[in-house]
């Protein structure tokens, strides 16, 4: 288990087994990652390829800024940001690092 913080307040990851309670959305499907805000804990399925385990991670970690800082919205809508943000959002990030060193003179 670990831990890690978001908005001053303290989350934990754990990794579960595939087909682990834990995992099953609250339609009664099984996926490879739940966020739970009550718990204040992400549940990522063990054992995947370090692709996909970035990918959930990345994935849930939106959703636990989403409860974090009030970011409400449809589930639906927060699902396709959060799939967007596991598949895009580093390549903006440091795009935007790069960008911005080199407008500020920090990259030659």
């Amino acid at each position: 288990i670990m831990t890690f913080v978001v908005n001053g307040n303290t989350w934990r990851l754990e990794f579960a087994r595939p087909g682990n309670k834990n995992l099953r959305r609250s339609d009664g499907t099984f996926t490879f990652g739940t966020t739970d805000g009550r718990l204040k804990t992400v549940f990522i399925m063990s054992g995947m390829s370090d692709y996909m385990t970035d990918k959930v991670l990345v994935h849930e970690l939106a959703h636990t800024h989403a409860i974090e800082y009030n970011y409400v919205i449809p589930l639906e809508v927060e699902e396709i940001v959060c799939d967007f943000l596991s598949l895009y959002g580093r390549s903006v990030v440091y795009m935007a690092d790069d960008i911005m060193g080199r407008i500020l003179g920090r990259i030659a």
